[in-house]
C-alpha cells in the first residue's frame, strides 16, 4: 500500500528518468504532454524526498533569466502537475521551504533501483555482481530524460547520470572478465571502443579480453591504435592502466591470465565503510575513548561490545562513527560492515538491513531467508568466531537494532541514533554535543584556510553563532564559502542573520540542515510535533519544567513526558534540570505550520508563567517592600530568590524582549519591574538598563501610563546609582507626573528624587521631597515608607549640622526597622549611621555599625550594599591609621566598583586611598589619587564632591609652598 499525505492509495507508482520521463500508475502510463510539467517533475525526482528551491526550479524552466512572474507561474505548473497525478491516484508533491519536494517510496524510482543494484554488486561474488549490474543497466531505456527540454537540467544532471551508467557498465564487464566470458565480450567491447575511442577503461578491457582469447597481437595493436589516437587527439600518452596491460601482454605476465573463481566464494573480509572524514574537529578525545572501548573484548561470553553514539541531527554522529570504524581496521581483521538504517522515506525494516549486511558477507540474494528471524540467525552464523565490526548508522529504536547484534564476543557493534537506545541490553551510550566556539572556528579554518578566517574575525564569530556549533551547518557554510572564494564571510553572515532565511542559507548540494531536522520531526507523532512547535515559538534557549508545562498547556506530569520524549529524539537537550533547544531547531520549528493565534497564546502562557515565578521570587527579596507595585502581584514562594534570579537572569531578559516586541506590554514592564530589586543588589546594571528601556518603549507605544511611570521610576533610580543625576531627575519627574493620583507610588518617586537633590547638595529641595513623601506614606498607612522618610530627613539634619536631631532620627529609624523585622532597612540605616559616626569622630561606633551592616548585606546577597559598607569601613581604617588593612579593603572596593560601573563608589574609594597615601607621607601618590578621584566626580557631575577634591588639592599646594 502506498500512503501519501492527503491521499491513501492501493495503486503502485513507478517513476522512470533513465530514458524518456515516464510515470506509471497501477501499470498504466500517465501522460504528461506539457513540457514545463515534465521539467518540474524531472527536477523534483532527481532530488526525491528533498526540497528543491523555487530558484532552482525557475532556472530549470527558464534558464538564467526567469520572467518576473516566475514564482506565480511555477505555482501554476505545480498545481496542474499535482492535479494530473492526483487524478491518477497519487499525491506525492509537497510544499516545503524553500520550494517543493516529491515523496518517493522504495522501489518507485528507477534511479534509486539502479543505485541499489549497483551497491548490492559491490561486495557480491563475480556471478552475482554481473547479474546485479546487468539488471541495473537494463533499467536504462536511452539517454536520461531525453524528452525533457531543459538545457539547464541536462547540464546539471545529464553528465553525472551518464557517468553512473558508464561506471556500472565498466564494472559489469570486469565481472564478466572475472567469470571467463572474454570471448563473449569481444564484439561488445569493440563497439564501445568505436563509440568512445578516448575512454581508456574500455580499451584496457578489450586488450585483456583479446589477450585471454589468444589474440595477444591484436591486443598490442589495440594499444598502438589507442596511443596514436590519444597523441593525435589529446597530445598525451595513454594512461598507466593501458600501459600496464601492454607491458603484461608483452612479457606474458601470468597475472593477466584468467583463473576460475570458486563458485561459492564468499568475500571473507568485507570493507564496506564509507570514506573517512579527513577534517574531523573537536572529537579527538571521544574518538580515542570509543576506539579503545570497541577494540577491547567485551569480557562476557556470547555478548559483543555494543556502543551507541546519540545526538541531535547534524551533530556529526555518522562522521565520528565512520572515523572510529577506520581506526579500528587493525583490530577487526575479518572485516567491517556498514548499513544505514533509515532512508529518505523513513526507517528501514530489519529484514532489509539484514539482507544488505548478509550480501556484504557474500550471501547471494537467492540464499536469503524470508523472515527476520531466519536472516538474523544466518548473520550470527556467518559472524561466529570472527573479528568483524558492524557500523549501524541512524538507528530509529531498539527493536530495529536487536536482530542485527552478533551472537558472540568476537565482534563489536557501533550504532548511531538520534535516540539514546537505553533499552538496548548491554549497550553503552555517549551523547555527542555541538562544538564549542573554538572548535567551530577550527572547523571553518580547516575548510577555508586560517588566513581567510583570520581576515574577518567578527564575521567568523557571527557565522559560528548562527550555526550554533552544529557541524553539519558549519560544513555547509564552509562549503558555500569555499565555492565562492571571492566572497567575504560577511556575505553569508548577512544571509544567516535573517532567521527566516537561515535554513535556506544552510544548503549545499545534498547537504541540508532543514532536511536533516525534518527527518527527526516527521518521526514524531502529532502531539509531540505540536509540542516542538509551541516550544519553538519562544525566543528563550532554556526552559524550566514549569515554563514548558505552561507553554504546552498540559499538566506538569504530561508536559514532562512530552518534553522528555523530545529529549530522547534529540530535538531538545537536558541540561541539569532545564530543557534547551538548539537555535536551528527553533528556526525549523517556527517554519512548521501553526496559526498566529496558537503561537500568540503559547507566548502569552509562557510570559504569564515567567511573571508569576518572577513576582513570587521578588516577594522574597530583602528589598521587596521598597519598590512600587500594582495590587495583586504574585505571592512569596519558598525558592531562594537570589539563586532563582541568577539562574533565570538571561532568560528573563530574552522574555522581556519578546514580550515588548510582540505587543505583550503588561508582561514586558511587569517582568522588568520584578527583576529590578535583584539586578540592583547584584549590580547587574547593564541588564537593568536594557530590560527597562525595552519595556519602557513598549509601555509608551501601548499607552500604558502606569507601566511607563514604573519604568521611568526604575530607570531614574538606575541613573542615580550610576551618578547620571541630570537624567535621573528628569526621569523621576516624568514618573511623578504620570503617577498623578497614586499617592503611594508618588511617594516612592519623591523619595528617589529627594536622594538626587540630597546627593547634589540641594538640601532644601531634598527636604521638600522627603516631607511630601512622609505625608503621603502616612495617608496611605505605609509604615515602612514613613520610617524611611524619617531616616532620610535624619541624614539631612546631619548634613545641615544638627547632630542631635540627626542622631535621634537615625536611632529611631533603626529601632523601627528592627521592630518591623526589616533587615534591608536596618542595613541601610546602619551603613549611613556608620558613615555619620565616622564624620562625628567616633570611629569605634562607626566600625561597629559598618560591620553589622556588612554582615546583613552579605547575608542576603546584596553585593553593592556590601561594597558600600566596605568602602566606608576602609575610610574609617584610614582615619584610624590601620594602613595595611585599609589599603587592602579600599583597593578591592575600588576595583569592584569599577567593574560594575559605580562611578561614585570608585571615586570615594580613590579619595580614601589618596588620604591613606598622604597619611603615610607619600604626597606624590596622594596627589595622583586625588586627581583621579576628582576626574571621576567630574564625570559623574557631582559638584559638592568636586569642590571638596579641589579644596584638598589646594591645601596640598599651599602646604608645598610653605
Amino acid at each position: 500500500m502506498l500512503v501519501n499525505r492527503g491521499i491513501i492509495s492501493t495503486v503502485g507508482v513507478r517513476y522512470a528518468v533513465l530514458g524518456p520521463l515516464e510515470v506509471t500508475i497501477d501499470r498504466q502510463p500517465t501522460a504528461l504532454p506539457a513540457a514545463k510539467h515534465r521539467i518540474v517533475l524531472a527536477t523534483l525526482l532527481l532530488s526525491a524526498n528533498r526540497p528543491v528551491s523555487v530558484d532552482e526550479l525557475a532556472e530549470r524552466l527558464w534558464g538564467e533569466e526567469p520572467p518576473a512572474s516566475a514564482k506565480a507561474t511555477l505555482q501554476g505548473y505545480v498545481l496542474r502537475l499535482r492535479r494530473t497525478l492526483t487524478a491518477a491516484g497519487v499525491d506525492p508533491v509537497r510544499t516545503r521551504p524553500p520550494g517543493y519536494l516529491i515523496e518517493v517510496g522504495p522501489e518507485e524510482l528507477d534511479l534509486d533501483r539502479f543505485k541499489a543494484l549497483v551497491a548490492e554488486a559491490e561486495s557480491a561474488p563475480a556471478a552475482a555482481a554481473a547479474d546485479r549490474l546487468r539488471e541495473a543497466l537494463d533499467l536504462w531505456r536511452g539517454p536520461a530524460l531525453s524528452d525533457v527540454p531543459s538545457p539547464s537540467l541536462h547540464f546539471a544532471a545529464g553528465r553525472w547520470l551518464a557517468e553512473l551508467r558508464i561506471n556500472a557498465l565498466e564494472r559489469r564487464i570486469d565481472a564478466d572478465l572475472r567469470l571467463g566470458r572474454h570471448a563473449d565480450l569481444l564484439g561488445e567491447l569493440a563497439g564501445l571502443v568505436a563509440d568512445s575511442p578516448l575512454h581508456e577503461p574500455f580499451r584496457a578491457q578489450l586488450m585483456l579480453a583479446l589477450h585471454r582469447a589468444g589474440r595477444s597481437a591484436d591486443a598490442l595493436e589495440t594499444y598502438r591504435d589507442a596511443r596514436a589516437t590519444f597523441v593525435a587527439e589529446l597530445g598525451i600518452e595513454p594512461g598507466e592502466r593501458l600501459r600496464e596491460v601492454e607491458r603484461g601482454v608483452l612479457v606474458g605476465d601470468p597475472a593477466l591470465d584468467w583463473r576460475p573463481e570458486a563458485p561459492d566464494r564468499v568475500v571473507l573480509r568485507p570493507q564496506a565503510l564509507p570514506p573517512d572524514v579527513p577534517d574531523l574537529v573537536g572529537r579527538a578525545s571521544l574518538a580515542d575513548e570509543l576506539t579503545a572501548r570497541l577494540a577491547a573484548p567485551s569480557g562476557h561470553s556470547g555478548t559483543p561490545v555494543v556502543q551507541v553514539i546519540a545526538g541531535m541531527p547534524g551533530v556529526g554522529k555518522s562522521a565520528l562513527a565512520v572515523h572510529i570504524g577506520h581506526r579500528l581496521r587493525p583490530h577487526f581483521t575479518d572485516g567491517r560492515l556498514h548499513a544505514t538504517l533509515r532512508d529518505a522515506t523513513g526507517p528501514l525494516h530489519p529484514a532489509e538491513v539484514l539482507g544488505r549486511l548478509l550480501r556484504q558477507l557474500g550471501v547471494l540474494g537467492t540464499h536469503l531467508p524470508d523472515s527476520v528471524e531466519g536472516r538474523s540467525t544466518l548473520l550470527r552464523d556467518r559472524l561466529a568466531g570472527r573479528r568483524v565490526l558492524l557500523v549501524l548508522d541512524d538507528a530509529v529504536d531498539e527493536a530495529q537494532v536487536r536482530p542485527l547484534i552478533p551472537g558472540d564476543e568476537c565482534s563489536a557493534v557501533l550504532v548511531t541514533s538520534r535516540n539514546r537506545l537505553t533499552g538496548l541490553a548491554g549497550a553503552r551510550t555517549v551523547d555527542l554535543t555541538v562544538l564549542d566556539d573554538g572548535e567551530s572556528l577550527r572547523l571553518l579554518e580547516t575548510v577555508l584556510g586560517v588566513e581567510r578566517v583570520a581576515a574577518e574575525p567578527a564575521a567568523a564569530r557571527d557565522l559560528v553563532r548562527h550555526c550554533g556549533g552544529l557541524p553539519l551547518a558549519l560544513r555547509i557554510a564552509a562549503a558555500r564559502l569555499a565555492a565562492r572564494a571571492n566572497r567575504p564571510l560577511s556575505w553569508l553572515v548577512a544571509q544567516l542573520a535573517d532567521e527566516q532565511r537561515r535554513l535556506d542559507g544552510l544548503e549545499a548540494g545534498d547537504m541540508q540542515v532543514r532536511a536533516s531536522l525534518a527527518t527527526g520531526y516527521r518521526a514524531l507523532d502529532g502531539e509531540r510535533q505540536r509540542a516542538l512547535r509551541l516550544l519553538g515559538s519562544l525566543n528563550n534557549a532554556d526552559y524550566s519544567p514549569r515554563l514548558a508545562a505552561a507553554v504546552l498547556d498540559r499538566p506538569p506530569h504530561r508536559a514532562e513526558r512530552l518534553v522528555e520524549d523530545l529529549v530522547d529524539a534529540q530535538l531538545l537537550e537536558l541540561v541539569a534540570d532545564r530543557y534547551r533547544m538548539h537555535g536551528l531547531v527553533r528556526v525549523y520549528a517556527r517554519e512548521q505550520a501553526m496559526s498566529d493565534r496558537e503561537r500568540d497564546e503559547a507566548v502569552e502562557r509562557a510570559l504569564s508563567a515567567w511573571l508569576a515565578a518572577a513576582e513570587e521570587a521578588e516577594a522574597m527579596l530583602p528589598n521587596a517592600g521598597w519598590l512600587p507595585h500594582l495590587p495583586g502581584r504574585g505571592a512569596a514562594s519558598s525558592v531562594d530568590p537570589m539563586a532563582w534570579f541568577e539562574v533565570e537572569r538571561q532568560e528573563l531578559a530574552v522574555a522581556i524582549d519578546q514580550a515588548a516586541a510582540e505587543g505583550h506590554v503588561g508582561h514586558a514592564w511587569r517582568l522588568a519591574a520584578a527583576c529590578e530589586g535583584f539586578l540592583e543588589v547584584r549590580g547587574h546594571w547593564d541588564d537593568w538598563r536594557r530590560c527597562q528601556e525595552r519595556a519602557l518603549v513598549a509601555a509608551v507605544t501601548g499607552n500604558d501610563r502606569w507601566g511607563e511611570a514604573r519604568m521611568r521610576y526604575g530607570l531614574g533610580r538606575l541613573c542615580f546609582a550610576q551618578d547620571r543625576h541630570e537624567l535621573a531627575e528628569r526621569l523621576l519627574r516624568q514618573a511623578l507626573e504620570l503617577w498623578q493620583g497614586d499617592r503611594l507610588s508618588q511617594a516612592h518617586a519623591l523619595m528617589a528624587l529627594g536622594d538626587v537633590h540630597h546627593h547634589n547638595g540641594r538640601l532644601d529641595l531634598a527636604r521638600a521631597c522627603f516631607d511630601e513623601a512622609a505625608a503621603d506614606y502616612a495617608t496611605e498607612h505605609d509604615e515602612r515608607g514613613s520610617v524611611n522618610a524619617g531616616f532620610c530627613l535624619g541624614l539631612l539634619s546631619r548634613d545641615l549640622g544638627d547632630v542631635d536631631a540627626a542622631k535621634s532620627a537615625l536611632a529611631a529609624a533603626l529601632a523601627a526597622f528592627r521592630r518591623l523585622d526589616d533587615s534591608y532597612g536596618q542595613a541601610q540605616v546602619l551603613l549611613f549611621l556608620g558613615a555619620s559616626h565616622c564624620k562625628w569622630g567616633d570611629q569605634d561606633a562607626a566600625e561597629r555599625c559598618l560591620t553589622e551592616a556588612t554582615a546583613l548585606y552579605r547575608g542576603f546577597g546584596d553585593r553593592l550594599g556590601e561594597l558600600r559598607c566596605l568602602r566606608q569601613l576602609g575610610h574609617v581604617l584610614v582615619i584610624r591609621g590601620e594602613t595595611a588593612r585599609a589599603e587592602r579593603v579600599l583597593t578591592g572596593c575600588q576595583r569592584a566598583f569599577a567593574e560594575i560601573g559605580d562611578v561614585f563608589g570608585e571615586a570615594f574609594a580613590g579619595w580614601s586611598l589618596a588620604e591613606l597615601a598622604l597619611r603615610d607621607g607619600d604626597e606624590r601618590l596622594g596627589r595622583h589619587r586625588l586627581t583621579a578621584a576628582l576626574d571621576l566626580f567630574t564625570r559623574a557631575g557631582l559638584e559638592p564632591w568636586q569642590r571638596r577634591m579641589r579644596r584638598r588639592l589646594a591645601e596640598l599646594g599651599r602646604s608645598a609652598a610653605v
